[in-house]
């Protein structure tokens, strides 16, 4: 074989490899995540704190259906003393939205904790405190997976709870997106580990 057949050969299999790496990443974290996630409240395993990850709020009072389902579920959780506390994680607008649903459901103040700079997922996480180390993960399922494997990676004890209560409109954009963020899920652990964790201390 000559040198430029094996060259040839090596780039394919790159490019090959870079092709597939999206499918193998979204199989991967799907399948580590399985055995953490929860489809009802009864069932769920008592930890320390709820995690609600953000999404839409028009406004302090109107919060789009995704987040209202996942509010509604962390409540469900603190009303059956599956958790302690119920963090809410996003941007402003979205925690404040947040915290006047939680209060109107009738959880008391000192049982929330807020985080308003929680811009994405991996943010939300690397934003946790340390302590508590057993927590619960609210969120839907095509969201779950990814949100569970960056968790259980920074040193969580994480399980996750499905919070799909509706038939969502753009399920299906919602998960060719969690496709490619899986694969940036991927790279954040696998490839670039050293600058987040080099985040998360600072």
């Amino acid at each position: 074989m000559t040198l430029k057949q094996k060259g040839f050969i090596t780039v394919s299999l790159a490019i090959v490899g870079l092709l597939s790496l999206p499918f193998v990443a979204d199989v991967w974290i799907n399948a580590t995540a399985a055995k953490h996630m929860y489809e009802t409240v009864e069932n769920v395993q008592k930890k320390e704190l709820v995690l609600v990850l953000g999404a839409a709020a028009y406004n302090a009072n109107n919060l789009s259906t995704i987040l209202e389902d996942r509010m509604q579920t962390a409540v469900d959780l603190y009303k059956n003393k599956k958790a302690e506390k119920i963090r809410m994680s996003g941007d402003k607008q979205e925690v404040i939205a947040m915290t006047n649903y939680a209060k109107k459901q009738g959880i008391p103040e000192d049982a929330l904790l807020k985080d308003e700079k929680g811009f994405n997922t991996l943010a939300s996480i690397l934003n946790m405190p340390k302590e508590p180390h057993d927590i619960l993960i609210v969120t839907q399922r095509f969201h779950l997976p990814r949100a569970l494997f960056y968790a259980n990676h920074f040193g969580f004890n994480a399980d996750g709870v499905v919070a799909d209560r509706h038939e969502y409109i753009k399920i299906y954009e919602f998960k060719k997106r969690e496709l490619l963020a899986n694969t940036k899920a991927f790279f954040d652990v696998f490839i670039t580990p050293d600058f987040n964790e080099w985040v998360r201390e600072f």
